[in-house]
């Protein structure tokens, strides 16, 4: 098995991660709950893998909510797993009552959860999916799974940390890993793959759970996706041209609010921001009556969350958090305006 880089864990250890899975019997019910991008996606697939779950679901943040807490709880779970969401207090601590948590993440810290009941693990610069593939391997070899790793490692931008264990899983597919400009070389085969899964989740938005189904063990085995990834990626190729003659500037880069029936806005931002990595690029996306927005600046010499918390500030029902590169925040479509005014007096 190929050296696994260990992540430095900033709260949570290894042994409560341990003694929490020691503790699963099989009278206990357990959920597993992750987001919906492809790092939570295959950070639920590793976690599951081990587990074997009663229920798995894909949300977004803001689902995170008092609607689930009833839900888990009229469902009699026992142990609730979350893997690869920024969490707020509210809905764990809720939670907690009925049912002990085991929490594994990557985004930057809001509150140290853990208690009695919760078990919370957070290590800053690897994937949620890498972290789930280091700590589950402790359990059963995983090995089969690594290309999925790197995939997630790839989307999520966290391939810095753990340079040596991806450099060795490419040589092993017959590709190279390469860093050039300070980004990952954006052609060959693990790129392609990897690409191919974001865009499928873009296809089946609001059902990651398709694409989760989808995947299977052998590398690259994800069923029918490319030709959903297709059809995405035709759309990219004609919105992302309008990038230049939509865009509005601010003092420190530019806001674009896309408009597709398809999601897409965190594959555009992503393209386009990789051009100009000391710029901030925020582009908004009207889905189910709110906007999202994707927030980016490659160089991380912004810190994306404390900017978009700054921007919603005072909004009703808006959310942010994310990683420093790396931010999303979801607001009502009303306050956009507002939102943009804010932005330019930065």
């Amino acid at each position: 098995m190929i050296d696994i880089v260990k992540p430095e864990f900033i709260v949570g250890s290894e042994k409560r991660f341990f003694d929490f899975i020691s503790k699963i019997n099989g009278q206990d019910k357990i959920a597993l709950i992750s987001h919906t991008d492809l790092d939570g996606v295959v950070a639920a697939k590793m976690a599951n893998k081990i587990l074997n779950v009663d229920i798995v679901k894909l949300l977004d943040y803001e689902q995170i909510n008092k609607d689930l807490v009833e839900e888990l709880k009229k469902l009699g779970v026992k142990k609730t797993i979350f893997t690869d969401l920024g969490l707020k207090s509210d809905a764990i601590k809720e939670i907690s009552k009925f049912s002990d948590i085991l929490i594994i993440d990557h985004h930057k810290i809001i509150e140290d959860f853990n208690s009695d009941k919760i078990v919370f693990l957070n290590s800053q610069g690897f994937s949620a999916g890498y972290l789930c593939y280091y700590l589950f391997s402790k359990i059963q070899n995983l090995e089969e799974y690594d290309w999925l790793a790197v995939c997630c490692s790839i989307s999520d931008f966290m391939y810095f940390n753990n340079q040596s264990w991806m450099n060795e899983v490419f040589l092993k597919y017959s590709d190279k890993f390469e860093i050039i400009n300070g980004q990952i070389r954006k052609s060959e085969k693990f790129w392609d793959l990897q690409a191919k899964l974001s865009l499928a989740l873009s296809y089946f938005k609001g059902n990651a759970k398709r694409v989760y189904d989808s995947i299977g063990i052998e590398f690259g085995n994800i069923g029918d996706l490319e030709k959903y990834a297709l059809i995405i990626e035709k759309e990219i190729e004609k919105i992302i041209s309008l990038f230049e003659k939509e865009k509005e500037e601010f003092k420190s880069g530019w806001f674009w609010e896309v408009h597709s029936d398809s999601l897409i806005k965190d594959i555009l931002v992503n393209i386009i921001s990789s051009k100009f990595p000391e710029k901030i690029f925020i582009f908004a996306q009207l889905s189910d009556g709110k906007y999202q927005i994707s927030a980016r600046r490659q160089d991380k010499k912004v810190d994306l969350p404390n900017l978009l918390g700054k921007l919603i500030f005072g909004f009703k029902d808006a959310t942010s958090g994310g990683h420093v590169a790396a931010a999303g925040a979801r607001l009502m479509e009303k306050d956009l305006p507002e939102f943009k005014e804010r932005l330019k007096k930065l």
